[in-house]
């Protein structure tokens, strides 16, 4: 049996201390390699690309984009006027945009059958320090690898979906 994706990062959260027991610190060694691997899996969760558009006309495109693929469309966050509202006045902009295929969390957590999160169905437009824009979303795709079953074909297509929504606006 695959282990889904959150079982794997836990399993690789807890991974040498774990095996030690409670009472042993883990050395400076393996504390680095059990970083290097949390790194790596949120690495792998996520799909960060840089977009050929500007800010605006990013955001602007991938909701004209989850439209044309047929999505419903929920509110844009502006999470940098959150950030400055926290005191982070040297925040970048950014933007996250919610959206997902029309009863897709239902269908999902039935085929999962309740033991699936809901999938957060977003696209997170933000600068750069180098002030370039990306776009950032999870990995439908890869989490469909993990999983099996009626699930996995959802993610699969959900991931697909994101595939045709960012052409031709991300790298």
């Amino acid at each position: 049996m695959r282990l889904t994706p959150l079982l794997l990062a836990c399993a690789l959260l807890a991974g040498p201390a774990a095996a030690q027991g409670p009472a042993t610190k883990p050395t400076p060694e393996q504390a680095q390699q059990m970083l290097l691997q949390q790194m790596q899996m949120m690495a792998a969760m996520f799909d960060y690309r840089r977009s050929r558009l500007g800010f605006d006309e990013t955001v602007n495109a991938l909701g004209t984009a989850m439209d044309r693929q047929g999505w419903k469309r929920g509110p844009v966050h502006d999470a940098q006027a959150a950030m400055i509202k926290a005191g982070m006045a040297d925040s970048k902009r950014m933007k996250v945009l919610e959206g997902c295929p029309a009863g897709f969390n239902e269908k999902l957590g039935k085929a999962g059958q309740g033991k699936l999160p809901p999938h957060p169905c977003r696209f997170t437009v933000f600068e750069g320090r180098d002030g370039k824009t990306y776009v950032t979303r999870m990995n439908s795709a890869l989490i469909a690898k993990g999983i099996q079953g009626e699930a996995a074909k959802l993610m699969a297509g959900i991931g697909s979906d994101e595939e045709t929504i960012l052409k031709g606006i991300a790298e």
